[in-house]
């Protein structure tokens, strides 16, 4: 099991959820979307990963960044 994953956006509408998995997804990135249930509605998450190799994960979020997505991050998985 990997140590990190990459967090592109987490949002309340599953449209804006979608396009981002897309985009993703266009640039050969393997992407999916989980959805989070809270009291206030469904969270829609779009992950990237799990990795194990710290290596991977700093060449793949450079690369989500690049192709416009400023906001995504790293997280342990």
């Amino acid at each position: 099991m990997g140590k990190y994953k990459i967090v592109v956006l987490t949002t309340g509408q599953k449209n804006s959820a979608q396009q981002k998995y897309n985009l993703v997804t266009r640039h050969k990135i393997n992407a999916d979307i989980k959805i989070y249930k809270t009291t206030g509605g469904e969270l829609y998450s779009v992950e990237v990963g799990p990795y194990s190799e710290r290596k991977r994960v700093l060449q793949d979020i450079d690369k989500i960044k690049g192709i416009g997505i400023p906001n995504a991050f790293i997280t342990n998985a």
